[in-house]
């Protein structure tokens, strides 16, 4: 066996739903990778609600070490 034809058909078996890691439905790997973009999208606000915070936070920091004449 040559290493042109092991590729090529590793090539076929991925187009037929399976994975150098086995077999994975396509509509589970669709619904593997709608679930991998919510996540990500979730991560995005979050990190753009602790950004917000630490702003607030550096905010009332610099507003507790005014002094107050």
């Amino acid at each position: 066996m040559t290493e042109g034809y092991l590729h090529a058909s590793l090539t076929e078996n991925n187009n037929q739903g399976y994975t150098e890691y086995g077999y994975r439905g396509l509509e589970e790997l669709r619904a593997k990778d709608k679930i991998i973009e919510q996540q990500r999208l979730e991560i995005n606000n979050l990190r753009n609600q602790l950004q917000s915070m630490e702003n607030r936070c550096n905010d009332l920091q610099a507003r507790a070490s005014r002094p107050n004449y």
